[in-house]
């Protein structure tokens, strides 16, 4: 006499826990995100004889020892002549070229410049970079 044995039951793989995890995955990324739009800045490549033609443009070269050279005067980027040296280039509106020096990184120059467009700095221009 034979004995029919039930077949075993094939069991269904669930997806639940599957879309537990990946929501668990959406949230997580969402809240530890940002959604800052990027600032942008508008700056302009001067032309090689710029300086010689416009007399008034002032030129700011930028050195890797935190200090900036304008009309042949060095100031400290942290200090406040540079700030008052900022503030007036903003109040007399004129071009501005700045020069970076070629071992001068180039966060140093984005921060510069983002300094120089909150002080109002509106018509800035970079120029070719310079050898020490």
């Amino acid at each position: 006499m034979l004995l029919e044995l039930a077949r075993p039951r094939r069991r269904l793989i669930s997806i639940t826990p599957l879309i537990d995890v990946v929501f668990i995955l959406l949230l997580f990324f969402m809240l530890s995100s940002t959604f800052n739009k990027a600032r942008q800045m508008e700056v302009t490549a001067a032309s090689p004889g710029q300086q010689q033609q416009h007399g008034e443009a002032t030129r700011i070269v930028l050195s890797a020892a935190e200090t900036a050279v304008v009309n042949h005067e060095v100031y400290p980027l942290q200090g406040p002549r540079f700030t008052a040296l900022l503030d007036k280039l903003a109040k007399e509106g004129g071009p501005v070229i700045l020069v970076s020096g070629a071992d001068v990184r180039i966060q140093a120059l984005v921060q510069l410049v983002d300094r120089m467009h909150q002080a109002g700095v509106a018509n800035l221009k970079l120029g070719q970079s310079v050898t020490p």
